[in-house]
């Protein structure tokens, strides 16, 4: 038996790795008999002396395993005790002795293939030849299997041998657990203890590999979604994400948004200067100990900005600023009443937030985007300037 190449990396979490067999592929199996393989092999039998309905096998469901009219070639069964192969029967306590059970394989197999392609039987059934009473460990492992499902040998699609479901994707369900990567697989597709962090990078080179079990829409559940899985983050990361906030703020948003989900937790911490429990003499230390909020003197006359005031900090990095600040932070300052028929009635103080010849770059600006034009710009007064 040889299971496919890529994808076949799968097994039951339970699996240890790649040279062991998943319980979710070949489930357990019950065998109350004594037999001896070693011994019958010995004798002069070969495999297919029990096993012939092995030659036109093509499903993985059949049955080809040896019944009593195999062993009657050579035992006479009349006279030999039941007991010989059924331990511990009693025919005067029970009628019949307790029935073996061979769970059908979770795979697509064709016995009938293999054999016709001359492949011996000890290849996939690895050691049965030394034990007494064959069971799943004589079964085939998945590192075997590869010896032959390399793509040129024989195919190498998932589903040469893996149950799929109507969608074309691999069956990942079954009743004895679900399907995952094995540990230690060849594949490098392993799903182990914190794999939502680094499965970025198999996601972009093996993506053929992923779709093969996942659909698009798994992907965007994550990553498109509002609600993220909790796992993602250790615990206690309220307290330890001030420092990968900072200096991974892209990853970060590739989740959160700072406006509907930073700023209403900071807020509610009473960690930004728009927190009513924050007194508003040292809302701003958190820029360091230049007041960088001023572009007038004592008087109230404009004076020239030096590198740390604010609007700098503002063209460079204005994500950062939105962390804490809403725009009607910026239209206490950058906003004024009047005159009515060109600026919206908003209480400011009337500080021109353009820098000096804006107007030439305006009407571009506001026809890509013009909605924060509109928050102190009326349309009457836009449309007047050409903006829209």
């Amino acid at each position: 038996m040889r299971l496919p190449l890529l994808a076949l990396a799968m097994a039951a979490s339970a699996a240890a790795s790649a040279a062991e067999r998943s319980p979710v592929i070949f489930p357990p199996q019950s065998i109350p008999l004594r037999f001896d393989h070693g011994q019958h092999l010995s004798g002069g039998a070969d495999c297919l002396t029990c096993h012939d309905r092995a030659r036109k096998s093509t499903r993985a469901s059949d049955w080809n395993l040896p019944a009593h009219p195999e062993c009657e070639a050579c035992h006479d069964l009349k006279k030999e005790k039941c007991s010989t192969c059924h331990p511990g029967f009693d025919q005067t306590a029970r009628a019949a002795p307790e029935r073996i059970a061979f769970p059908t394989a979770n795979l697509v197999f064709d016995h009938q293939v293999h054999v016709g392609k001359k492949v011996p039987c000890a290849r996939c059934h690895e050691g049965v030849e030394k034990v007494q009473l064959a069971s799943v460990q004589q079964l085939p492992k998945m590192v075997t299997c590869l010896g032959c499902h390399d793509g040129s040998t024989a195919p190498s699609s998932c589903t040469t041998c893996h149950l799929r479901e109507p969608s074309g994707r691999l069956q990942l369900t079954f009743a004895q657990g679900p399907l995952r990567p094995i540990s230690g697989n060849p594949f490098g597709v392993e799903h182990g203890p914190r794999f939502e962090f680094n499965h970025s990078a198999l996601a972009s080179t093996q993506r053929s590999t992923c779709l093969s079990c996942h659909a698009e829409r798994e992907c965007q559940k994550c990553h498109d979604g509002m609600s993220k899985p909790l796992p993602v983050h250790p615990n206690d990361w309220i307290s330890l994400h001030p420092l990968q906030a900072r200096g991974q703020m892209m990853r970060c948003e590739s989740c959160h948004r700072f406006q509907s989900f930073c700023l209403a937790c900071h807020q509610r911490s009473g960690v930004t200067n728009e927190a009513a429990s924050v007194q508003p003499a040292l809302t701003h230390k958190v820029h360091g100990d230049r007041e960088v909020w001023t572009g007038l003197d004592i008087q109230g006359q404009r004076v020239a900005m030096g590198g740390g005031h604010h609007a700098f900090q503002a063209a460079r990095d204005i994500r950062s600023c939105m962390s804490c600040h809403r725009e009607e932070t910026c239209l206490k300052c950058h906003a004024q009443s009047q005159p009515a028929d060109v600026l919206r009635t908003i209480e400011g103080r009337a500080a021109n937030p353009h820098p000096a010849g804006f107007a030439a770059a305006c009407r571009r600006l506001a026809s890509i985007n013009d909605r924060a034009c509109s928050r102190c710009h009326d349309t009457a007064y836009l449309t007047a300037q050409g903006c829209l």
